[in-house]
């Protein structure tokens, strides 16, 4: 978004300092929080990290309560490992270069300047959009989705009609074998779908927390229809609104064809499943941060914005997706 030519003058007193300050300072001024981030982290969880790999592992959970005799010991239970899911951390930086004729001429530093901001306000956009395509590949067992790399529980694909588990029980689908669209009564089709999803163990998953709709630009009229009226939609039998506060919608960008992902695939995910948050991950080094450097042959001075991430799921119950297009999907 344009902000106007920053010059010495229009920048106060960062205006007087060396160069690399004054472009550390237009990093710094601009590193705001992106207002679509807010929606981002009620869907996938943000976890600080000090590695460069790392490696999660989901777990069975515990069985039920048995009886048994006074005086025999109680029955013996533990909390088996079930698939693992490796994150490497990503590297993902840009950088403008500032000649020496640019950084004496007055008029010319200020547009430099204003690049900065530019380049700085899109650290925050691009960690969003990565985090998106999650569910852009959530179809597809690819490295790499939009030029995002993905990193995926048990190798496999988020949504798939096959799901393993860990104890050799029948496979377990998240995933529309029909592709159906997004209508009132196809939402509960997946929802049913969604709340008698099984452990590991094949018990039944008490407690996954509130159900989010996240659906494409194309969707987002419908998904709040269906499920924000308080009445009923499409009846004249004033019925009440079963998903009425039972169900929130989350629209993004990211997920439109355009952008790379589809106009009609919609999913059902929850939040409470993991201890550590969300099943959808971006483990990260930090925050964007600013990098100087200077060319001696060429007396040119690059600056530019570097992070540090990872992009992946540790489970893939919780959610539930359909591609939407009604076509068939089995994998």
């Amino acid at each position: 978004m344009p902000i106007g030519i920053q010059t010495r003058g229009s920048l106060g007193d960062i205006g007087t300092r060396g160069l690399g300050p004054q472009f550390e300072d237009v990093f710094d001024q601009n590193l705001i929080k992106f207002e679509g981030m807010d929606n981002v982290k009620r869907i996938i969880s943000f976890v600080p990290t000090d590695k460069g790999v790392l490696r999660t592992t989901g777990v069975t959970g515990y069985s039920f309560l048995e009886e048994f005799t006074e005086g025999k010991a109680l029955p013996k239970d533990r909390n088996q490992l079930t698939f693992e899911t490796v994150y490497s951390i990503r590297d993902l930086g840009k950088s403008i270069t500032v000649t020496d004729n640019e950084a004496e001429d007055k008029e010319r530093l200020g547009e430099k300047l204003d690049e900065m901001a530019g380049l700085t306000r899109m650290a925050n956009i691009t960690r969003a959009r990565a985090a998106m395509q999650i569910f852009n590949g959530a179809f597809v067992t690819t490295a790499k989705v939009n030029g995002i790399s993905l990193h995926r529980y048990n190798d496999e694909r988020l949504c798939s009609t096959v799901h393993a588990r860990a104890d050799g029980g029948s496979t377990q689908s998240n995933a529309s074998a029909t592709g159906i669209t997004l209508t009132e009564l196809n939402i509960e089709t997946q929802r049913l779908l969604l709340v008698k999803q099984l452990s590991d163990i094949g018990l039944p998953i008490v407690d996954m927390g509130k159900i989010t709709a996240v659906v494409p630009d194309d969707l987002e009229k419908d998904a709040v229809i269906f499920t924000q009226s308080q009445l009923r939609a499409s009846t004249a039998n004033n019925d009440l609104n079963f998903y009425f506060g039972r169900i929130d919608v989350i629209v993004s960008r990211w997920l439109n064809a355009p952008n790379g992902g589809s106009a009609t695939a919609w999913f059902l995910t929850t939040s409470n499943l993991m201890p550590e948050g969300n099943v959808l991950r971006v483990y990260e080094r930090g925050g964007p941060r600013f990098k100087e450097t200077f060319e001696g042959e060429t007396w040119n001075k690059v600056f530019g914005v570097k992070d540090r991430y990872a992009v992946g799921h540790s489970e893939w119950k919780g959610l539930v997706g359909s591609l939407g297009d009604g076509a068939s999907f089995s994998s």
